[in-house]
């Protein structure tokens, strides 16, 4: 089975599943953003407080708040504002909203607001290969991953691809607590994840489900891929906006 087609039973599972699929060109490479999510959700969740910053910026709000949640990410990293609030002159903002534990009708309004994003092929900001998937919450990149199937490589070529060539210094989506909260080198048999790219230093560690009899891997799936708990159970749409989720 080519690589490609692994990838978009992935894409497909995900936009059936609480995703929608954005373009590559709608990735902003040097803010490391996907816009139009960023300012769609914060329009339609809070609407007074971006109201009130269109009265300071006028025609120029969306490039002003885009480029300000950049700025703030690049300080303080993209896991603090997906738990706090991002403020700006008089105004704040969230930037998510994870799933409420009590029944609240505001809140839940916010939670189903949600936008989450899968987008194939991003070019990272240095060029060169693109990266296979990137899953945006609201505009920010959370997840990388390379994928392979173990009829052509291995999740160890993922792996190398990760090290070799994809340089995370200076380019904000890969670059340690910027963007990306983690990344993952997924075959159809295993997966290994890193929250940090190091280029050869990086060190990846198994996210493996174990075999019944204690052994490495992953037990044999008569239902799909070895791997596919990866994207159906930890990337499913609920399970990754809990607060005690792998990501936040």
């Amino acid at each position: 089975m080519k690589e490609t087609k692994f990838q978009i039973e992935l894409v497909e599972h995900l936009t059936t599943h609480g995703y929608v699929e954005g373009r590559a060109g709608g990735y902003d490479r040097g803010l490391a953003l996907y816009r139009d999510d960023l300012i769609a959700y914060i329009k339609s969740t809070q609407p007074q407080a971006y109201e009130k910053m269109q009265k300071r910026e006028g025609l120029k709000t969306d490039e002003v708040l885009c480029k300000h949640v950049a700025k703030e990410m690049d300080k303080h990293g993209s896991l603090h504002y997906l738990r706090h609030d991002l403020k700006y002159i008089g105004s704040k903002f969230k930037l998510c909203q994870f799933k409420p534990e009590l029944h609240n009708p505001s809140t839940q309004a916010k939670y189903d607001a949600n936008i989450l994003r899968v987008v194939q092929e991003v070019t990272a900001k240095s060029g060169g290969e693109r990266l296979d998937l990137v899953l945006f919450l609201n505009g920010i990149p959370i997840v990388t991953m390379e994928l392979k199937t173990d009829f052509t490589q291995s999740v160890q070529d993922a792996i190398n691809q990760y090290k070799y060539d994809r340089p995370a210094k200076g380019d904000a989506l890969l670059e340690f607590r910027r963007r990306a909260l983690v990344h993952f080198a997924v075959s159809t048999d295993e997966v290994y994840m890193t929250t940090k790219l190091a280029g050869a230093d990086t060190y990846f560690l198994p996210f493996n489900k174990g075999q019944a009899d204690g052994s490495a891997g992953n037990p044999h799936n008569p239902n799909g891929y070895a791997t596919s708990y990866l994207w159906e159970e930890v990337l499913q749409r609920d399970s990754i906006l809990k607060r005690s989720s792998l990501l936040c």
